[in-house]
Order: structure tokens, then C-alpha cells, then sequence
């Protein structure tokens, strides 16, 4: 993207577009595309004041399930790390209570 070049809505509301459907943290995407956080968060405002999110927001957990080799091997060194959609990362170290993680999530 063209750092000299002014964003038009229709430009910058597809690239808020991409982003979500993408996957990607949007620290990420933004490297990749060359727009700065700053330009992105105020077209991303405008577009959802505009659109609404693009997925509802339930305010439940999804299920997961994880899979492992027969001998799974624990140690102290390991995490857990939840990474959000937009970016932000969770990391709960090993042992940590699930009371205590669910806390942070829900």
C-alpha cells in the first residue's frame, strides 16, 4: 500500500474485510499490508459503525480438543496460550488452576 497515496472507504473497508476473514493477529496483517495501526483502527471503527462485526459475538467459549501422542510428557516449562482474533494473547503458565483461567476469559 502506497504510504503517500490517500485510503478511500471502499479500499480501506475491504482490507478490514480481509483482515477478519484472514486469521491472521493484526499486528500481522498490518506489516504485510503496510498500513500503519493508527489509519487501520479508524477505518475499522467506521466500517463497524457502518457494518456491525462480521461474525455475532456469543459470549461462549467454543470447544476444542486436543490431541496428543501416547505418551504425553509435562513439564514445567510448558503453557497454554489462547490467541484472539484481534491480536491479543493469553499465556497461563504451566499448573496454572482452571478456576483461575477461566476468570480471564469469560
Amino acid at each position: 500500500m502506497h504510504k503517500n497515496r490517500k485510503l478511500h472507504k471502499d479500499e480501506m473497508y475491504a482490507l478490514v474485510q480481509k483482515w477478519e476473514s484472514s486469521g491472521q493477529s493484526q499486528l500481522k496483517f498490518l506489516e504485510h499490508s503496510g498500513i500503519s495501526k493508527s489509519t487501520f483502527g479508524y477505518w475499522r471503527k467506521r466500517y463497524l459503525e457502518n457494518h456491525g462485526p462480521s461474525k455475532p459475538a456469543s459470549g461462549k467459549l467454543i470447544p476444542i480438543t486436543v490431541s496428543s501422542d501416547k505418551k504425553p510428557s509435562i513439564s514445567e516449562s510448558q503453557s497454554l496460550e489462547i490467541i484472539y482474533p484481534n491480536g491479543v494473547r493469553l499465556l497461563c503458565p504451566a499448573g496454572m488452576n482452571l478456576a483461575s483461567i477461566k476468570e480471564l476469559i469469560v
